[in-house]
């Protein structure tokens, strides 16, 4: 997903972290009578007047930014300073944030993902508090550990303040006093990757929890950047930005049972952060995952309370979309053995910036068809600390799931028209640390997949909902385990042996909320249960492109014979009997491409059998029979060859290398009669681009023939034949460059 990316300076999150003493996830709140320094917690809130011409000002500044009064930008609170105890100065902390709203573009730039979990600690020197990375991945030998400074802020001296009781176990800063600055890291559709500058004019704090081993608040924040960030359809001024980060400070903890697992060969796994390892020179990353052991009580999903309104509607009476999602997160507790997740509502107080809440974020709009995985993870060990799922409305459409096919449903996959990915704006960064989805699902990528019969049409229209939304629960939640995906697993019948594949409507039905036997083999051996990693048939996104049998979407054991052969010869269809326009050669590549891939990257056998597919009804030249044939359109078959030769022609695989100069000769020389000049101009591009003797020569040969066939034509013909001439002149004159 191509997605705006906000990077926050880690002590802007910093200078406002608050701690107050109370039950788990009891709200915090800065006690109006001062503050009780002697009960001895590692932080306290100092409460500091706020003016009402202050506070007057503060409110004119978020109205103006477009941040009205609301649940997420709620009126601001007591100002206040911040006391931090001496004695865990040197504890080490982890400090995480989670961009929970953002405007312009919400979750297309960047809101529901995690910014990203620093370890830190804290010293006091020359009348500052310093901010210091404390992981342990930047030594690089027992003489080199660096002191990875981060910020610093000054300390208040303030007597009212400093003098209370209690007063000498702190020391207290001013959380405006930091820097409290924000950078974008842009990248417009990938021409603009300098850093855009971004100044925070307003900062204030909400919603203050304190937790068993820390704190949770939001921050929120609006200011302005030195580039437009934003495309001015609500707010006029596109250089503003404005959203809210749920921060975290919480007590640096490993989990008791946690063992780092080595990256295998193929690599299955999510990689940790790379760390160095001292006195060697190298680096190392693990394979990241969860402190998930037997025994061990079970990590709880809250499911957004959302998605259980709209389920008490009547459009979905005979679905029942919560439990879905309860199955999906739950459905991995059988490839355990035992039970390691559990599934529930949110309640309205909790939120999915909250870091200690694992959360299934539900969008109810409709337009944005997308799901992804994202997780928190300790940065020194690649242990996961909590994670989010994310899906957008279309995920839950109705349309295309009818029983009748007369009354607007297909009987099978839905057939409302995917939303595009949303565009990359900004790449995410904070403190330095950069968050990417772990996978995005599109909704509807499968419509066009469904095989002709199977199990789905047999159930109701609600259940294959359902199943549908499972599916894609379970698939999120492999990646918030650890998983990769595997392009391979529908090889293996009679559907497929991996939730982790993208694979068609019907397969993915027949799975629901079930991991496969890849799936379940994974999971065992990166968390300790078994010995041995999966035998199934394995390969991941580095693949697709290269593996023929490592693809999106396609099925059975011998794709090219099915699936690729089912969307070739469609597309074939298009463009001999409508002659459809050359907007549609997309659709070769993008719809039918793993012809290509096998054409390119298949054995002797598969790559000639490949190409017998592609060229059927295209290829030069034409069956005399077809060209009699007054309902085929030889133009397109023209066309449609002409993007495969753009694809092919360049650097064919040895195993199909002489077939393909065959059809790139007969298209120069017109040898049936139907070969456009753009066809023909194009070869010659493809030839001149390769810088080979071989393509030389056959430069030459084709000229010789044209120029002997120029004395029969005219008109304009015979005009744009001295044009072919003159182009092959150019391109031989010099040929090598």
């Amino acid at each position: 997903m191509k997605r705006l990316l906000l990077t926050a300076s880690l002590l802007a999150p910093l200078s406002t972290v608050v701690a107050c003493v109370g039950d788990d996830d009891a709200p915090a709140v800065v006690d109006p009578d001062g503050p009780d320094l002697l009960a001895g917690a590692d932080f306290v809130a100092i409460p500091r007047t706020l003016s009402a011409t202050e506070a007057a000002a503060r409110q004119a500044k978020l109205t103006a930014a477009g941040m009205p009064r609301d649940k997420h930008h709620a009126a601001p609170g007591p100002s206040f300073y911040l006391a931090i105890k001496k004695s865990a100065l040197a504890d080490r902390w982890f400090l995480s944030a989670f961009l929970e709203q953002y405007f312009p573009g919400q979750v297309s730039f960047g809101a529901a993902q995690s910014l990203g979990t620093r370890v830190v600690s804290f010293k006091v020197q020359n009348d500052k508090l310093f901010v210091f990375d404390a992981d342990d991945r930047h030594a690089s030998s027992s003489v080199f550990d660096p002191d990875v400074l981060v910020e610093a802020y000054p300390l208040v001296t303030d007597p009212s303040v400093v003098n209370q009781p209690g007063g000498h176990q702190y020391v207290f800063i001013d959380p405006a006093a930091g820097l409290n600055r924000f950078d974008l890291l842009g990248d417009y559709f990938g021409s603009n990757p300098w850093p855009i500058r971004f100044e925070v004019e307003l900062s204030f704090l909400q919603n203050f929890r304190s937790i068993s081993d820390g704190v949770t608040y939001q921050q929120v924040f609006t200011g302005y950047a030195d580039q437009p960030i934003g495309d001015g359809q609500i707010d006029a001024d596109t250089f503003r930005g404005s959203g809210t980060m749920g921060i975290a400070l919480r007590r640096y903890k490993e989990g008791s049972h946690y063992q780092p697992v080595e990256l295998p060969w193929q690599e299955h796994y999510f990689r940790s952060a790379p760390k160095l390892v001292p006195n060697t020179g190298t680096t190392v990353q693990t394979a990241a995952h969860w402190d998930i052991h037997p025994g061990m009580q079970p990590i709880e999903w809250v499911i957004s309370p959302a998605l259980a309104q709209l389920d008490a509607t009547p459009a979905y009476a005979d679905a029942d979309l919560v439990g879905a999602v309860e199955r999906g997160v739950e459905g991995w507790n059988a490839a355990f053995g035992f039970e390691v997740f559990r599934a529930r509502v949110a309640t309205a107080s909790e939120s999915f910036g909250q870091d200690d809440k694992n959360y299934i974020i539900f969008d109810p709009d409709p337009s944005l068809g997308f799901a992804f995985a994202n997780w928190r993870t300790n940065p020194n060990t690649g242990e996961i600390r909590g994670a989010s799922v994310y899906f957008g409305g279309a995920w839950v459409d109705r349309f295309g799931f009818e029983d009748d096919p007369a009354d607007g449903g297909s009987g099978g996959a839905p057939v409302r028209p995917a939303t595009p990915t949303p565009k990359k704006m900004v790449g995410l960064r904070w403190a330095g640390v950069a968050s990417d989805p772990l996978c995005v699902l599109t909704a509807g990528e499968d419509r066009d997949h469904l095989r002709p019969s199977g199990g789905a049409s047999q159930l109701t229209a609600g259940q294959k909902l359902e199943a549908y939304l499972a599916d894609m629960i379970t698939h999120e939640i492999g990646h918030d385990l650890g998983l990769r995906h595997n392009f391979k697993g529908s090889l293996v019948a009679p559907y497929s042996s991996s939730v982790m594949d993208y694979t068609d409507f019907e397969t993915r039905i027949a799975m629901a909320n079930q991991p496969g036997s890849y799936d379940v083999a994974a999971v065992r051996y990166l968390y300790g249960l078994e010995a041995d990693l999966p035998t199934d048939p394995f390969c991941t996104d580095d693949a697709v492109g290269i593996d023929p049998d490592c693809q999106r979407f396609d099925t059975g054991a011998d794709p090219l014979g099915g699936t690729w052969t089912e969307r070739w010869s469609l597309l074939t269809m298009y463009f001999t009997r409508f002659g459809v326009d050359d907007f549609f050669l997309q659709f070769l590549r993008g719809y039918a491409g793993g012809a290509y891939d096998y054409a390119q990257y298949g054995d002797d056998v598969a790559a000639n059998r490949a190409l017998d597919l592609i060229l059927t009804d295209i290829g030069a030249p034409l069956d005399p029979a077809l060209l009699a044939d007054p309902s085929f359109v030889a133009s397109g078959a023209d066309l449609m060859l002409g993007g495969v030769l753009a694809e092919l022609g360049p650097a064919p695989s040895w195993a199909i290398a002489a077939r393909i100069d065959d059809q790139l000769a007969q298209v120069l020389v017109n040898s049936d009669g139907v070969r456009g000049f753009a066809s023909r101009r194009a070869v010659v591009d493809v030839l001149k681009g390769r810088q080979s003797a071989e393509a030389l020569e056959m430069l030459l040969a084709g000229r010789a023939t044209i120029a002997a066939q120029l004395p029969g034509l005219v008109g304009t013909d015979a005009t744009l034949t001295r044009d072919l001439l003159a182009r092959i002149d150019r391109a031989t004159t010099p040929y090598f460059e």
